[in-house]
């Protein structure tokens, strides 16, 4: 039917009123994201008056408990809390109960697997086969283990148990009756070979595209293939698939001590075999890779797992952030104990050693490593590096910063570049004077302070390779902290390298790498005694993480170009980060050397500080602008857990 004049017309009309309906329906949206914005710094301004409210309280409540009032009456007060009775001590054990780690973690249980047991269809359905070697384990932990992988919700899999001519009869009796099972494979070892050579036994009848590794007294949890495949799904070039993990009682009743494990990173992994379980890998790559090594037994997984990342990379490496394995914790293991098996440690020590010597990597072990892993540090070749310092009427600090420069550093082929944004002409001609006597370069111009842009110019009149940005307000205390961090800055995939900072005079935590929150960055274990050691020795290890402090930061300079510098649209707060941020988007890891320490003043004075309104609401929309330039970071941190917490700093357990 042909369509005449006023057809069209009709349709133009129609179109210019659903045209119009958008543009309402645009700018009624936008009015929305605007009360929405304005509805976020309103109530962020609220939260930190009500944080600062809060101060003023303690700080009050410190005076109360400190005065002479308080000490004279101390008896009263007992005898009147005693007076009070059972109920409240009732009470009181109650909460400190409920503050316990073990009594988060079963709460997160409760709250977070609720869906273990679900199922969907996937169109990728690989044949997993899942490796057991068996020796001399009782009857019922034996069961529960098998039990996990044939209750599996994903059905595919090919189940390989070995028994390595265990001496306990029963063993053998029990396997006997799983022969029949059409997807369970038994081998029986004419002789007592060790867990390497038995996994060896296991991987030759392998028949799945992925193979992965169970101890014959640990558990799967019923969705763990299931949880695989589906990562898979969503990206088939997966070569390497670890989880998180827990540990189990020996009579199965508790699960405690969760491992939430941040996503792939390479120097962690250096530093120890964190991915640990429940690992499954590509059975092409297993192959290249070849088999296990009886020489590593104790840490025969870890040897393996080095040798087979030399054929991936580290973008085909996946991480599920759920708990899939339980590690049952008996007396000779060490998941009881990482003293349990102190064989593991020295074949673990030994199985870094071939990697370095394989990769021919020009890197050594530190025999004093505090968390008995024997760290990798890596040796450089005596390139420049410019320490660019940001400075401006300081002198006292100043000279404190560059004296233990000077003195305690061992590597000495480094430049000190001081830039200055307007000192008074005292201070000017003090600091020139003394950087003239030390042979520092000074770069003075008066301009507003712009740290971004100060760390830029300096940058631009260097001469060294590294670049290493470092507060006035800093000590050094060590004589080869300068070593360590050029050479782990000199490796290729290595982005910004920072360091641990303490509050000066103390061993307290001031820094030891940033985590970036839901709520916006901050940093781990701040307030904690550096004696102590916290999860998975965070504050000890040489840990990747989304940032690092511009307070000591050294990285390449074609890398630190290759990503424009630092934004000078983040004049003072946040420009590490976003720095940092550009860096992981280039495909670079960030690393904090935790066993590299400095003083850090800048908070010598002030303990914790909330600034008036309007600059809090300044560094509201300095961290929003972050996030408009970063997106992707926006509530986001791959080397931070999602199952841990977002409201404290400790690796707590999210239960809330």
């Amino acid at each position: 039917m042909k369509k005449d004049a006023n057809y069209y017309k009709k349709e133009l009309e129609k179109q210019k009123e659903e045209l119009l309906s958008l543009k309402k329906l645009n700018e009624r949206q936008t009015r929305i994201i605007n009360q929405l914005n304005s509805d976020r710094d309103t109530w962020q301004i609220k939260y930190a008056e009500t944080l600062n409210e809060y101060h003023k309280a303690m700080t009050e409540y410190e005076s109360v408990i400190n005065s002479k009032f308080w000490t004279i009456s101390d008896p009263i007060r007992n005898f009147l809390n005693n007076a009070r009775g059972l109920k409240r001590e009732e009470e009181q054990t109650k909460f400190l109960e409920e503050q316990s780690e073990d009594y988060r973690y079963q709460l997160w249980i409760e709250n977070n697997e609720v869906d273990i047991f679900e199922f969907q269809k996937q169109k990728y359905n690989p044949l997993i086969s899942i490796v057991v070697p068996v020796y001399n384990v009782e009857n019922k932990i034996l069961k529960e283990c098998i039990d996990s992988v044939l209750n599996q919700t994903y059905k595919n899999y090919q189940l390989i148990l070995v028994d390595d001519k265990s001496s306990f009869a029963n063993v053998k009796k029990e396997l006997k009756k799983y022969e029949k099972l059409d997807n369970v494979d038994i081998i029986y070892r004419k002789e007592n070979g060790g867990i390497s050579e038995a996994t060896n036994s296991g991987l030759k009848i392998v028949k799945g595209e992925f193979v992965g590794f169970l101890d014959c007294d640990d558990t799967l949890a019923p969705n763990a293939l299931y949880e695989v495949v589906k990562l898979l799904n969503e990206n088939k070039k997966y070569d390497f698939i670890y989880s998180d993990e827990d540990k189990i009682t020996e009579d199965s009743k508790t699960r405690y001590n969760p491992n939430f494990k941040p996503d792939w990173s390479p120097d962690t992994y250096l530093w120890s075999n964190y991915t640990n379980h429940f690992s499954v890998y590509r059975k092409k790559i297993v192959d290249k890779t070849g088999l296990f090594r009886k020489e590593f037994d104790g840490s025969q997984d870890y040897d393996f797992v080095l040798r087979f990342l030399e054929h991936t990379s580290n973008d085909r490496i996946g991480h599920i952030t759920k708990v899939l394995y339980h590690w049952r914790a008996r007396k000779e293991s060490t998941a009881s104990s990482g003293d349990a098996k102190p064989k593991a440690v020295i074949a673990a020590k030994n199985a870094k050693l071939d990697t370095i010597k394989r990769r021919k990597l020009d890197a050594y072990l530190d025999e004093n490593d505090v968390t008995g892993q024997y760290q990798i540090y890596y040796n450089h070749h005596n390139e420049l590096v410019s320490i660019i310092i940001p400075s401006k009427d300081n002198y006292d600090v100043l000279k404190v910063c560059i004296d233990s420069l000077i003195e305690l550093t061992a590597y000495k082929n480094y430049e000190v570049i001081v830039v200055d944004n307007g000192s008074n002409d005292e201070n000017k001609n003090k600091i020139k004077e003394y950087l003239d006597k030390n042979n520092c370069q000074y770069i003075y111009k008066k301009e507003p302070f712009n740290f971004s842009h100060m760390c830029n110019v300096g940058a631009k009149q260097s001469k060294g390779e590294y670049l290493l940005f470092l507060n006035d307000d800093t000590e050094i205390l060590q004589a080869d902290w300068l070593d360590k961090m050029l050479g782990q800055a000199c490796q290729k995939h290595s982005g910004a390298v920072g360091c641990k900072l303490l509050y000066p005079d103390s061993n307290i935590i001031q820094h030891c790498g940033i985590v970036n929150y839901s709520s916006g960055p901050s940093t781990y274990f701040t307030g904690c005694d550096d004696s102590g050691n916290y999860y998975f020795y965070r504050t000890k290890a040489n840990y990747n993480c989304v940032a690092v402090t511009g307070a000591c930061l050294i990285v390449n300079k074609d890398k630190y170009w290759e990503v424009d510098g630092f934004n000078e649209e983040l004049p003072n707060d946040y420009n590490d980060l976003d720095l940092c941020f550009k860096l992981l988007e280039k495909g670079y890891y960030n690393i904090s050397l935790n066993q590299v320490i400095l003083y850090h003043y800048e908070s010598l004075s002030r303990k914790e500080i909330i600034p008036e309104r309007d600059k809090m609401l300044k560094i509201i929309r300095t961290r929003n602008l972050l996030y408009e330039l970063n997106p992707k970071y926006l509530m986001y941190d791959p080397y931070y857990n999602i199952n841990l917490s977002q409201k404290d700093n400790m690796f707590n357990v999210d239960v809330y």
